[in-house]
């Protein structure tokens, strides 16, 4: 059995824990079947980092936290994630853990001009992204969903973008042999993905966006989940 290390970076909103579960929780429901062992390490508690060497794996969670408010806690993990690279341990950053690669490698991290990204998004496979380990079995374009107010702005130097889409082009990246950053979340179900809307309804109006147009386009996307399972089983 695998042992795959979930980095957990925050905390969702307690309506959604009481039904789905945190965040770690819903990793392993999408894990579920697949032959691995989860531990939780929660970065916000600053107790002493693991090896790198002694996990198959490692995904870094999203947060509700922004990276450029370079907290402490954050701050600290930015060597951790160099080390998981230079050890070639398979890593994926999810939302803020994408963020954080981006920043740990030299990229730039800021809020998006147009607003949060919300709901459920279609994105495309670049030509790398249809021949990389862990999209290349996606169809070319297909649905996630999302809930981000910050974007990777400037990708460090050798990042390569495996999809993306017109409003945020750096939707999936590789920033190393085995380590890749999504800006949206494929954790998330329907049911979760409207809750993150319910909570950022006057943000999105205020960007001239309909919330409730919105929600009525989301749903489950087995294809963004299916990305969490191939990189358990890689």
């Amino acid at each position: 059995m695998k042992n795959l290390l979930i980095i957990k970076t925050g905390d969702t909103f307690p309506e959604i824990k009481a039904v789905d579960g945190d965040f770690e929780d819903m990793f392993a429901s999408c894990l579920n079947g697949i032959d691995v062992n989860t531990s939780l390490y929660g970065a916000r508690e600053q107790q002493p980092l693991p090896q790198p060497g002694e996990y198959e794996g490692v995904i870094i969670t999203g947060s509700h936290s922004m990276v450029t408010d370079c907290e402490p806690w954050s701050e600290r993990l930015l060597p951790f994630v160099r080390a998981l690279r230079e050890a070639k341990v398979p890593t994926l950053g999810v939302c803020y853990g994408h963020q954080l690669i981006a920043k740990a490698f030299g990229g730039e991290i800021d809020f998006h001009p147009g607003g949060p990204q919300a709901g459920s998004t279609e994105i495309t496979l670049t030509e790398a992204g249809k021949q990389d380990q862990l999209l290349g079995s996606s169809p070319e374009t297909f649905k996630v969903n999302a809930g981000n107010s910050q974007r990777v702005t400037k990708l460090p130097d050798e990042a390569v973008v495996l999809a993306g889409n017109n409003f945020e082009p750096h939707q999936a990246v590789r920033f190393g042999e085995a380590m890749w950053g999504l800006q949206f979340h494929p954790e998330f179900n329907r049911r979760v993905t409207c809750a993150y809307i319910d909570r950022t309804v006057e943000v999105l109006k205020n960007y001239g966006r309909n919330p409730e147009k919105i929600k009525t386009s989301c749903l489950d996307t087995a294809d963004s989940q299916n990305l969490l399972r191939n990189f358990a089983r890689h």
